[in-house]
């Protein structure tokens, strides 16, 4: 059985995308592991050890009663979508986020990680990805699915791939089509060659003709205006998720930058999968 992390701060926007877990939960017959991380408090010197620890144990306290005045919250969310069935498992640890996202992936054999993000009205860096998202799509191992504010669940028909047509790429091509098989779907990859790069036309002609009974199709485009490519293909097909893998900077570092922030933000609406290259 699937397993699927799914990091909470209990804001609306995380609230959006515990919706989208539990209904990608139900969909996959995975089980949800929600994990909550609080900052331990800071104490200044000069306190006895004996009240120190009163300190902790107070603050512990009190994040717990945060959990517990959210839990129904979300209770009340899985009611509303008719998902009680949907095994999931609550977890508060007292840390840093990135590492307790670790220790989780790490003690519960966590299979993708589920975080929310915020859409337009949020503040530059977490306009895209969020910056907790980004961190950890930069640090964990496994894919990170980022969930706009703006995203609502749906059947997956159509996924776009932006690849960069390297030999890396291919072990997650391969976990794309599988997916694209048991949910009826179909895989657009995309490549825009420029002139510091262009089509590797050895890897095209080898996933073309190996894939050619698969669900999969291929679309190249040479210009070096990777991004409003990649929009324009986005907005203007039927697209229920887009897929790229971290080595991809072409596309992952174009998204953050400033300058097509707010392009972005108004129309990249859909789920956002972040693989890490797998070298064969």
């Amino acid at each position: 059985m699937k397993k699927i992390l799914f990091p909470t701060d209990y804001s609306e926007t995380a609230n959006n995308a515990f919706k989208y877990a539990l209904q990608l939960a139900d969909y996959s017959n995975a089980e949800l592991y929600v994990l909550h991380v609080y900052d331990p408090p800071v104490i200044s010197g000069g306190i006895s050890p004996h009240l120190v620890d009163n300190v902790i144990k107070k603050n512990d306290f009190e994040k717990l009663e945060q959990l517990h005045a959210n839990s129904p919250t979300l209770i009340a969310l899985r009611k509303e979508l008719n998902l009680e069935h949907v095994e999931v498992f609550f977890k508060v640890k007292e840390g840093l986020l990135i590492p307790e996202i670790q220790n989780a992936i790490l003690e519960n054999n966590i299979d993708f990680i589920v975080m929310g993000t915020d859409g337009i009205n949020a503040s530059f860096h977490k306009k895209i990805l969020g910056s907790n998202t980004v961190n950890t799509i930069s640090k964990v191992d496994i894919p990170v699915l980022s969930i706009p504010k703006e995203a609502e669940f749906k059947n997956i028909e159509n996924i776009v791939f932006t690849t960069r047509l390297e030999e890396e790429e291919e072990e997650t091509l391969e976990d794309l089509i599988e997916a694209a098989n048991k949910l009826n779907a179909k895989v657009k990859c995309v490549y825009v060659s420029t002139k510091k790069k262009p089509a590797c036309d050895a890897v095209y002609n080898k996933w073309k003709e190996k894939y050619k009974n698969e669900p999969v199709s291929f679309h190249l485009f040479n210009t070096d205006k990777i991004e409003k490519v990649l929009f324009d293909f986005i907005t203007s097909e039927k697209v229920d998720m887009v897929a790229t893998v971290k080595q991809n900077k072409s596309f992952l570092e174009r998204v953050l930058s400033k300058s097509i922030t707010q392009h972005l933000a108004k129309h990249l609406k859909v789920p956002f999968f972040a693989y890490k290259a797998k070298k064969k």
